[in-house]
């Protein structure tokens, strides 16, 4: 699969998703390490970034530290923002700190499917897919400031000809890449994700497509490839109960015994996520939102995670994990 001068030649190529609160630089550097072809991190304000590119802008520690980006597998900055210029200023912005090395993205993603009511009161998110003509403006400042592929994620619209067109739109203004999550706006993670939509965006596209949405295991996986015909899958909350799902899905799919996703595994996922968050200066609240999220499935897991939202420091959340 090419992403404008990219090339990714796992089959199928599978993406960690932006999720806010979760893709910091720590969590996807381990799910690189685990299979993620593509990471994306957490959703980062273009208005707060172009702030910080004006001279006297003072630099909120809060989006320095979402431009931070992983080591290992190839990285994209997720931007979000309803303000063509402050979208280009952003990319401007983080390019310099690219060539400096203080990031090591290879791609800019446009965020048009975030659901959430305090980023689409702005225009931003999904709010986008109702605004074809600002939508245009923002793809295309976005590619004209950016030295790298840029790429987009979106979800289904009410109207699927509406959602055709979108794509339609956004190939035709250079966008590399297409990431669709199956759910509308008003869907928000309620209800099943559309495949079948997914695959309507996908017959009329030239560009790769990304299904996302209700992928749970390995053979989800190649159920939403089948259905839609997707190019890749983008693999979001899942991985969060499941820090092993990438690597699961390639063997699966190369025919391999499926590794186990043990609680020990999960523990030792989690003992290197806290050094990772350290090393990055990562504010230990991720830590513990992770923790929770691991653990699930199992009898006295509520109890565990109630233990877990109480606990205030590193060792004492191991502590937890490991009783």
């Amino acid at each position: 699969m090419l992403l404008g001068n990219i090339k990714i030649s796992s089959n199928p190529p599978l993406a960690l998703s932006p999720m806010a609160g979760y893709t910091n630089a720590a969590l996807c550097t381990i799910m690189a390490e685990e299979g993620a072809d593509m990471v994306y991190t957490e959703l980062a304000s273009a208005a707060a970034l172009s702030r910080s590119a004006s001279p006297s802008g003072a630099k909120p520690a809060k989006t320095d530290l979402l431009v931070r980006t992983p080591r290992g597998g190839l990285s994209a900055i997720q931007l979000f923002g309803s303000n063509a210029k402050e979208i280009s200023s952003a990319i401007k912005y983080l390019s310099k700190k690219i060539e400096t090395g203080e990031c090591s993205a290879r791609l800019f993603d446009l965020n048009l499917g975030c659901p959430a009511t305090k980023v689409c009161k702005t225009g931003a998110g999904s709010a986008l897919l109702t605004s074809p003509k600002k939508l245009r403006e923002i793809a295309s400042s976005a590619i004209k400031a950016s030295p790298l592929p840029v790429s987009a994620k979106m979800r289904i619209c009410e109207n699927i000809d509406d959602s055709v067109s979108i794509a339609k739109l956004l190939e035709k203004e250079g966008i590399c890449a297409l990431a669709v999550h199956g759910r509308t706006r008003a869907q928000g993670y309620s209800g099943k994700s559309d495949w079948k939509s997914i695959g309507k965006i996908k017959e009329s596209a030239q560009i790769p497509i990304l299904g996302n949405g209700d992928v749970r295991c390995a053979q989800d996986a190649k159920k939403i490839m089948d259905v839609s015909g997707c190019d890749a899958v983008m693999i979001g909350r899942a991985s969060l109960s499941n820090p092993l799902i990438f690597r699961q899905t390639h063997e699966f799919f190369a025919g391999k015994k499926i590794t186990a996703c043990t609680w020990e595994r999960k523990i030792g996922f989690m003992e290197k996520y806290v050094r990772l968050c350290a090393e990055f200066e990562i504010n230990f609240i991720y830590a513990k939102e992770l923790s929770m999220q691991l653990a699930s499935g199992f009898a006295g897991a509520a109890q565990m995670r109630g233990k877990l939202s109480k606990c205030k420091t590193e060792d004492e959340l191991l502590e937890i994990l490991s009783s």
